[in-house]
């Protein structure tokens, strides 16, 4: 049995269902039980994701979590995340304890191929199993978490998770403990603090595993080691996993994300798939984010998209192609 865990709320309910279903669609023949941690579902919500396991050998289970465990875990206003990032840090304790590894995914993510090779990733003597970051070897994200420069920092929206060791090593109070001594610098969340309390600790994964949007930026833009870039050129045709990371996601009309339609491939397959997609923007944001997309049209401006130009068809037409088997 494949332990899945989602972090969600009632807000983020459609895009979690989004998942589960390219999971399903991907992992026919596996057997996937998901744990949803939420600070309290709605039951329409939890019936909605409920209705969208598609495989009868696929279950879930709905677990409550005290918010007042994370009084310390900043969010800053504006920022494109809720007090859900934090809620995987509470996994050693409100889980079974019979239930020993994990795969933790975001939200945000789609999956096109079998989890099975990720899910026998071994994990002795690790804490957990995770790629590299889009800003992995970046001076900056080092520096701010005292890290060496031949350090890596990895992406936290998909981790394997050796369970015993987290409860054995006390995860769960060390990342909480550093993110209330330390937030000023945990610019990224509980990412930052995992990436210092798991420091040396971490299998690392492929980049197929975890393909996060900005690896499609221009080489010139990359914050990642040259080490790692024959892995995330294979991944971009290659991915079990795509990792939606910028902060205008699929499910907004403004998403510039160069592989949003291999998304909405899903989302027409849910019970949302009639309903017209949002605009992350309102009120004078949206009407400034107009404007600027006409001028962007009628060469006045120059283009803040970087992927404006980019031809990528011969990636989108591998990955349909694992979709379509």
């Amino acid at each position: 049995m494949i332990e899945i865990v989602l972090c969600t709320d009632d807000n983020y309910v459609m895009p979690t269902a989004v998942l589960m279903t390219s999971i399903a669609a991907s992992n026919p023949d596996e057997q996937v039980h998901y744990n949803i941690i939420s600070a309290g579902l709605s039951q329409k919500s939890k019936d909605a994701l409920s209705r969208h396991l598609v495989n009868p050998s696929f279950g879930i289970s709905f677990y409550t979590i005290d918010e007042s465990y994370l009084k310390d875990c900043p969010i800053r206003r504006g920022e494109h995340v809720s007090i859900a990032t934090y809620f995987r840090l509470l996994l050693p304790t409100i889980l079974p304890k019979e239930i020993d590894k994990v795969l933790y995914m975001d939200g945000d993510i789609i999956c096109l191929d079998s989890i099975k090779e990720l899910w026998e990733t071994p994990l002795e003597n690790f804490s957990a199993a995770a790629a590299p970051d889009m800003r992995c070897n970046d001076i900056r994200v080092l520096n701010r978490l005292s890290f060496n420069r031949a350090d890596d920092y990895f992406n936290a929206g998909v981790m394997l998770i050796n369970l015993d060791w987290w409860r054995k090593n006390d995860i769960q109070n060390k990342s909480i403990k550093f993110i209330s001594e330390n937030r000023d610098i945990c610019q990224f969340h509980d990412q930052d603090a995992l990436n210092v309390v798991l420091h040396g600790t971490i299998q690392t994964l492929s980049i197929r595993f975890n393909l996060q949007e900005h690896f499609f930026e221009p080489f010139g833009n990359q914050f990642i080691d040259k080490v790692y870039l024959k892995d995330m050129e294979d991944a971009k045709v290659n991915a079990a996993l795509i990792h939606y990371t910028g902060f205008k996601k699929p499910w907004h009309r403004e998403c510039v994300n160069p592989l949003k339609s291999i998304w909405r491939h899903f989302y027409n397959k849910t019970e949302w798939k009639n309903k017209k997609l949002a605009y992350r923007y309102t009120g004078f944001r949206h009407i400034k984010y107009e404007v600027r997309t006409l001028f962007d049209k009628l060469g006045l401006i120059k283009s803040r998209n970087l992927y404006k130009g980019l031809d990528i068809s011969h990636i989108e037409q591998e990955l349909f192609k694992k979709i379509h088997g």
